[in-house]
Formats: structure tokens, sequence, C-alpha cells
């Protein structure tokens, strides 16, 4: 009887002690949680908080997770987020962070996190709220084991990363600046009125305006064209003493040369009777 007893503990014994081996895999380790690679999301804010208000849900496997999944986003939150403004304050708030276990072979968790801005005086804030969920097929492999939960959490924390960087290019952009406060949007661009139609008409439309015709000295020379090629009886020069054109004498005061002849004899015998 005493020898059955051993033999019955000294198995669950040794079925405890696999089982241990399995879930915990205490040879492995797991890099710590480091999101200083990816690019930093700098906002026009002196401050940003990140506050926790994940309420752990029953049967949760976070804790543990080599990096539970709360932590994880405190430190994405405190790498990629940088308060580069001099007035007003931003709230990373983690709504949602758990794992939890869905089947013999499955685990899955989900990432809930909101970001509030704010300016000095309250009057111009925005926000963003982000959300993913994920699901881990292990196959042979443990599901409760550190290695898969490590797993799980990694892939968790790519959708975030990526999810949060889109809501805030899409919502938040105004409040984006570069690494020294700069905004990231044009700021002339994008708050350059373009005005109402035709303002910007005039500058084209003074030139039709204003510059004089340039042919209205052409008809003044046409008159030269005209003269006759006999000098003028008068002016026989084309102009007067006192330097008068002769155009503006149009009028002949005796007829061109070579318009009047002289008397035949019998016309000068017939007038002399």
């Amino acid at each position: 009887m005493g020898m059955r007893r051993w033999i019955g503990a000294s198995a669950l014994a040794f079925s405890l002690a696999l089982g241990g081996c399995a879930d915990d895999e205490p040879a492995q380790t797991f890099p710590p949680a480091d999101y200083s690679y990816l690019s930093q999301l700098h906002l026009n804010v002196a401050t940003i908080n990140i506050q926790d208000e994940a309420v752990p849900s029953p049967g949760t496997l976070s804790a543990k997770a080599p990096t539970p999944p709360d932590q994880a986003l405190k430190q994405m939150a405190s790498q990629r987020l940088v308060a580069s403004g001099q007035t007003g304050q931003a709230d990373f708030i983690i709504k949602q962070a758990y794992i939890s276990a869905t089947g013999e072979n499955a685990i899955s968790g989900a990432m809930d996190v909101q970001l509030n801005v704010a300016d000095a005086g309250n009057l111009h804030t925005g926000y963003i709220h982000a959300r993913i969920s994920r699901k881990l097929d292990t196959g042979s492999k443990s599901a409760t084991s550190r290695a898969s939960l490590y797993e799980l959490a990694n892939q968790m924390m790519q959708d975030m990363n990526v999810e949060l960087e889109f809501q805030i290019r899409k919502k938040l952009m105004s409040w984006m600046t570069d690494a020294i406060g700069n905004p990231l949007v044009d700021g002339g661009v994008k708050q350059q009125s373009l005005g109402a139609p035709g303002t910007a008409a005039p500058p084209a439309v003074v030139p039709s305006v204003t510059t004089p015709p340039t042919t209205t000295s052409v008809p003044q020379a046409a008159p030269v064209s005209t003269q006759p090629s006999v000098p003028d009886a008068i002016f026989p020069t084309g102009s007067s003493d006192d330097g008068t054109p002769a155009v503006s004498a149009p009028k002949q005061k005796s007829p061109p040369m070579g318009t009047l002849q002289l008397p035949s004899s019998s016309q000068a015998s017939g007038s002399g009777g």
C-alpha cells in the first residue's frame, strides 16, 4: 500500500514538473520592449502624460508575459511621442491591454488607447482613438508559455505602432511638428486664402488698358508720301524760311512747271492788232 502511494505521488510530481517546464521555459530569455528604432512623433505640446486606465479582465494572462501589454504600450508612448511645443499638453490613455486564452492552443489579445491634445487655454483640442486585436494559434506549442505570450505581445505592438501613427497623421496633423518645433504642415500653403475669383487678374489686365496704340503715328506720315514729286513753286526747297514744313501750305500758289506755255507767233501778232 505504501509503495503504491509513493509511485502515485512520484508520477504526479513528474507530470507537474513537465507542465511547469513547458509553460515557464526558464532557459529562454526575452529582450525588453524597445521602440526607439521607430520614427518619433513630435507634438506641439509642452508635456505628455501617460495614464493606465486598463482594468484587468478575469483569466488574463498578461502578467505572465515577459513584457505585459500595458507595459509595452507605456514604453512605446515614452519613446515615440515627443513634446516639442512651448505650451499645452497631451494625454496618452491606455483603455485596454490584455492577453487571454482562447482555446487549447490559441491565445488572443487587444489594445485600446486614446490620445488627447489641448493648448494652454484648452481652446483648441483634438484626439485620436487607436484599437487593435490579435489571435495567435500556437499549434503544438503551449499557448500559455512565455514564448507564446511574448510572440503575441510583439505582434500586437507592431499593429498598434502602425495604427497609432496612422491615426495621428490623419487626424492630428496640425498638431505635429519637426524635432525643433516647426509645424510639419506648411502654414503658408494651408492657411493661404485663394481669394475671390479675379483677384489675381489686375496685373494681367493693366497692360491692355494703359498701353496706348502703337500705330497712331503711321497716318501722320501718309501725307508725305502723297506729295507730288515736282518742287513747290512757293517753297522749292520743301520748307519756309522759318523752318515750317512744306506740308503746312498744301495749296499751290502757281501751276506746276511745264503747265504754262509761251504764246505762238500767230497768237502774238493777232493780239498786237
